[in-house]
């Protein structure tokens, strides 16, 4: 019965390790994560032009980090490197960090934004 047990419970985790990673999109995304206990917020940004999101094409992607406060925040676009047209397969990739407000509320939570200019 033990055996069974665990026999299952590796058979669900194996599932989702499997599973969703590839319900995560395609090619062109991006993400953020915190490190050193919250006081640093990083940022991923990826794009394939190469790659059909949705009927368009990525050109250029993009990731932005903004804090209206403690203290105020704005990097602006942080572009990744231009694809030379719509069939170049080159995946093309930023990585850009900030460190995090040390104050609590909702006017010192660094926002992440990520996007992609389009053919």
């Amino acid at each position: 019965m033990r055996k069974s047990l665990f026999l299952g419970a590796i058979a669900i985790v194996l599932l989702f390790a499997v599973t969703i990673p590839a319900l995560a999109g395609g090619m062109n995304y991006g993400h953020s994560w915190e490190t050193w206990g919250g006081a640093r917020v990083n940022g991923y940004v990826q794009i394939q032009a190469c790659y059909n999101d949705g009927g368009q094409h990525a050109k250029q992607g993009y990731q932005r980090f903004m804090r209206d406060a403690g203290p105020s925040l704005d990097t602006g676009r942080l572009y990744t490197s231009q694809a030379t047209s719509q069939w170049d397969c080159t995946v093309r990739s930023r990585q850009d960090w900030v460190w995090d407000s040390p104050l609590w509320g909702d006017k010192y939570v660094t926002r992440y934004y990520w996007g992609y200019l389009s053919w």
